[in-house]
């Protein structure tokens, strides 16, 4: 799931535990054929402010959010294999699974594609310490863009935080018979992408790039380039590159884009963003512009097998024109990248 949402969704649970609202927490625990989004995804629901995240794009999100509104969930069994077995005769403690699409009919009636199933851990938050405490140090690391863990235990509901020896990802674990499954759930970082130039291929990138889960920035040092940036919510940085990128866009986390299509604002800030661990890294240009920059570039870093790192020219060839084009044609890799990104922290 991409991470920008996790930050979200933890910054609005915790914002509503302290007007001391009931926060409902929708974790998806796993998945199975085909479904609408991944494992680890999260949405967060409270009567006063509405929901924060989603977790399959609008016919799950009703469901639950009925459920919850009539206090049908509040009712159900502790553990729920199947949407039919809701029932209000037992009233459990939180939190409670509950699978949809384990039936062709509730895959048709939640258009989850064929055999597709999700399975969603679903907790009761109120405002007490120990809550408080837990969602605000996820904020806390994820705003300091480090790992952190939280376990929760199926059967109390005791949740834990996980600092160390942790890999990103979610898994469900331990006994039914000894009253000990637990569900553990790594987040990262969100995502960031820093943007080269505030030019319109640049414009482009930053308003797709937004819905994609990034959090986007421009940097670019041409007054007269910037003056007119127009992008809502992308932040605009023109003094030192060096910092700024050594600062805030140096973990593995982030894309950096060259888009000005001009050696005196692209190759200043490719020569620190190639000493980063940035999980992508582009240029666009020709193949012939591409070619002369790294003729120039290999001046200037501290090994000539760093420019492997960069992707040149950037994007995918769809025989993208216009700007918007190029901005897919960029987009669509630099998700390729993250996905793959995703799948190596999961190993």
């Amino acid at each position: 799931m991409p991470i920008q949402s996790h930050s979200h969704v933890v910054s609005s649970v915790l914002k509503w535990l302290k007007e001391d609202e009931a926060v409902w927490l929708c974790t998806i625990t796993s998945t199975w054929g085909s479904s609408p989004t991944p494992a680890g995804t999260l949405m967060a629901y409270c009567e006063k402010y509405g929901v924060a995240g989603t977790l399959s794009g609008g016919c799950i999100e009703e469901d639950l959010l009925e459920k919850m509104q009539q206090g049908t969930l509040l009712g159900s069994q502790k553990q729920v294999t199947s949407q039919n077995q809701l029932t209000s005769q037992h009233k459990q403690q939180f939190p409670i699974e509950m699978i949809y699409g384990g039936s062709q009919e509730e895959q048709a009636r939640f258009v989850l594609p064929c055999g597709g199933q999700l399975h969603v851990l679903v907790e009761h938050l109120h405002a007490t310490a120990a809550t408080l405490e837990h969602f605000s140090s996820l904020e806390y690391f994820l705003n300091k863009r480090e790992l952190i863990g939280r376990r929760v235990s199926v059967n109390s509901g005791e949740m834990k935080l996980l600092e160390s020896n942790i890999q990103r990802g979610i898994k469900r674990f331990g006994s039914e018979s000894e009253e000990g499954v637990c569900v553990e759930h790594v987040m990262g970082p969100a995502y960031q992408m820093l943007l080269i130039g505030a030019s319109e291929v640049a414009r482009c990138v930053a308003e797709l790039a937004q819905s994609l889960d990034f959090s986007v920035s421009v940097w670019d040092h041409r007054e007269e380039f910037i003056r007119n940036w127009q992008v809502e919510n992308v932040a605009v940085y023109k003094d030192s590159p060096e910092k700024l990128i050594n600062e805030k866009f140096n973990d593995e986390n982030n894309a950096i884009i060259a888009l000005a299509h001009d050696p005196r604002v692209d190759d200043f800030a490719l020569v620190d963003a190639l000493s980063t661990k940035a999980f992508y890294i582009g240029a666009i240009g020709s193949k012939n512009t591409c070619r002369k920059r790294n003729e120039r570039l290999v001046n200037y870093v501290e090994s000539p097998e760093l420019l492997d790192k960069m992707h040149s020219p950037v994007g995918l060839d769809i025989g993208s024109k216009t700007p918007f084009e190029i901005a897919i044609s960029v987009l669509a890799h630099v998700i390729q990248k993250r996905s793959e990104l995703e799948k190596s922290l999961r190993k």
